[in-house]
């Protein structure tokens, strides 16, 4: 079962600090795909709108500095529109936190005009 977003989790995402936290707990995302002969996962978190983000990580993929106990990597982003395919590369995750502003900004436009 996927993960996603519902357009009350969406509206509540009322500042930049929320829309972070939302890609920092990535890893509480549903699992999408793994390849274990490469030490892959792929999670997803699935939007109201029909598109979805996705986090790609390597086992191995780790790095903490100065011997410290936090992990500074993060994994590969990407956002797929309603009905995409994923492709290669990544995606910064300013990309992702404004996707997720203009979802909640569409919403409350929406409610707004009486479509909620």
């Amino acid at each position: 079962m996927i993960l996603e977003l519902t357009k009350q989790n969406i509206l509540n995402l009322t500042n930049e600090s929320k829309r972070k936290n939302i890609l920092a707990a990535w890893r509480s995302w549903s699992i999408w795909h793994k390849a274990p002969e490469i030490g892959l996962s792929v999670y997803r978190l699935d939007l109201p709108d029909g598109s979805f983000f996705t986090a790609s990580w390597y086992e191995g993929d780790d790095f903490f500095p100065g011997g410290g106990t936090h992990n500074v990597n993060r994994p590969r982003f990407n956002l797929c529109g309603k009905g995409g395919k994923l492709k290669a590369g990544s995606k910064a995750e300013s990309l992702l936190t404004d996707k997720l502003k203009e979802l909640r900004k569409e919403l409350l436009e929406r409610e707004s005009n009486g479509h909620a």
